[in-house]
């Protein structure tokens, strides 16, 4: 016999259709609740991950792709064109920015802001890159990094209230 707790449950269970039930899962939960994700920290998010791909798109033509693959470089001086090339596709921030991006991403949509100091250091480093080669692609790292920076200190005002 089915105990009335676990009884109704499955019969509460069974009136979700699959597209309840991958909302269900894919939704922010803590302790059960559903928790409304941080808009600045998914929009600092999507800002990061649209520039990377723009990043890849503006400079992902060029002749030395081929060069790269073959290997001679480990073991010869790269042309300048071509140390300047690898440094700003392959070798330069991309990667880690879509990593770092997907990071904060999971952050905002848990409803959680990062840490402070991920804000001020991407943003000093914006500022340092742009005062060393002017206005420049690094111009669109201050949206980011003012996002973040906003959301990290409305979610330490809002920890110091609660606690």
């Amino acid at each position: 016999m089915t105990h009335p707790d676990t009884a109704a449950s499955i019969s509460s269970s069974a009136s979700y259709t699959d597209a309840d039930a991958v909302h269900r899962d894919d939704a922010a939960h803590r302790d059960g609740a559903y928790v409304r994700p941080d808009r600045l920290t998914v929009s600092a998010a999507i800002a990061l991950l649209t520039i990377a791909v723009l990043h890849t798109v503006a400079f992902a033509v060029h002749p030395w792709w081929g060069a790269w693959m073959a290997g001679p470089f480990r073991n010869t001086q790269l042309p300048l064109d071509a140390a300047v090339q690898f440094w700003g596709l392959p070798g330069g921030f991309v990667v880690p920015g879509v990593l770092l991006a997907l990071l904060i991403l999971r952050a905002g949509r848990r409803g959680d802001a990062v840490p402070l100091h991920i804000p001020l250091i991407l943003g000093i480093w914006a500022l340092v890159c742009i005062w060393m080669v002017g206005p420049s692609g690094f111009l669109l790292l201050l949206i980011p990094a003012t996002l973040l920076l906003i959301a990290s200190l409305r979610s330490r005002r809002g920890a110091g209230r609660r606690g």
